[in-house]
């Protein structure tokens, strides 16, 4: 009974560390040779288009005023 319960707990142990040496490996190997995942190009397409959209939205919302318009106030500091 104890002997079964230290086999699953040493095989669990070995499947962590399996799991964690595979994607330490993974990251260098990305890093080395600069692959990029399918996820990250599919976002910066994302922002990309979403930039766009923004600058678009804000281009017609924005008011444009010229630089002679304006009004000048009296500042005041008010000290506690």
């Amino acid at each position: 009974m104890i002997l079964k319960f230290l086999l699953i707990i040493v095989g669990l142990f070995c499947l962590i560390g399996f799991l964690f040496g595979f994607s330490v490996l993974r990251w260098m190997f990305r890093t080395i040779f600069g692959i990029k995942s399918d996820n990250r190009t599919s976002s910066s397409k994302q922002q990309k288009s979403s930039k766009t959209t923004n600058q678009k939205n804000s281009a017609s919302d924005r008011k444009v005023f010229s630089r002679d318009e304006g009004e000048y106030v009296d500042y005041e500091e008010i000290k506690d």
